[in-house]
């Protein structure tokens, strides 16, 4: 395990929830975290005033991270980036019920993929010159399973999570940059409960054998090991409680 003290990381929507939970493990590690939000800065700066009450190093940055022109300013602004996260997403419970599903499937794809391939792309160029980086693409367990009509957008933005991890652990070795994906099953985030039914969150929970969501901590575990080590590149870390077995 390599040492993080002192790494700079930006975790792309890092206000709450499950990217809130990696920025503060990051900190706890060393590092220097770039708390990102596309709307909502108070939340951001609460996390990052949380962080540097507890002894860390954190800034708050609002990007849209669908805009180029914008991830590049902020890539720049923050730079030298050792580490990025790509945890941003749109909720797929949260469709509005005016949005046709082509609009929608562009919705999520546009944040969820468009996003996290501009926030690479800058990472990357600056990332090269140094010979040093890690990206960590935060995918889910849906990627290998079959989508309910209501979740075809959101499934289909994760499996290319994937697609993203190989094309920049490849053409990253060369410059020890790695690229790792991680995909969680159910996570237990503090928006869990407000997002979906008590009857569809016991039917989420039924398809995990060991019978729980995840808690963002252990997910931020994995999170860590796919950053802190240096040998492992374009995996998958799979964290769902046994609601899918890779071979």
């Amino acid at each position: 395990m390599s040492d993080l003290a002192g790494r700079r990381a930006l975790v792309t929507g890092s206000s709450q929830g499950l990217g809130r939970v990696i920025a503060m493990e990051l900190a706890g590690h060393g590092c220097e975290v770039i708390v990102n939000c596309a709307g909502h800065m108070d939340k951001a700066e609460q996390v990052a005033r949380e962080i540097r009450a507890a002894g860390g190093c954190a800034e708050a940055c609002r990007c849209d991270i669908t805009d180029e022109a914008a991830v590049k300013a902020m890539i720049a602004q923050f730079a030298p980036l050792d580490i990025l996260v790509n945890n941003a997403r749109i909720d797929p419970w949260f469709r509005r019920e005016g949005d046709s599903d082509a609009e929608w499937f562009r919705k999520v794809l546009d944040v969820n993929v468009v996003g996290a391939y501009n926030c690479a792309m800058a990472f990357f160029a600056q990332a090269r010159e140094r010979r040093y980086g890690r990206i960590v693409n935060i995918s889910s367990v849906r990627s290998f399973l079959p989508a309910e009509m209501n979740m075809i957008a959101y499934n289909t933005s994760k499996c290319a999570m994937h697609a993203l991890t190989r094309a920049f652990a490849h053409h990253g070795a060369p410059y020890n940059i790695t690229c790792n994906t991680v995909a969680p099953g159910v996570v237990a985030t503090e928006n869990f409960a407000k997002r979906i039914s008590p009857g569809k969150q016991r039917q989420e929970l039924a398809a995990v054998p060991l019978g729980r969501g995840a808690s963002c901590e252990e997910v931020a575990d994995a999170v860590i090991f796919a950053i802190a080590n240096g040998y492992i590149t374009g995996d998958t870390i799979n964290i769902n409680g046994g609601m899918y077995y890779e071979p």
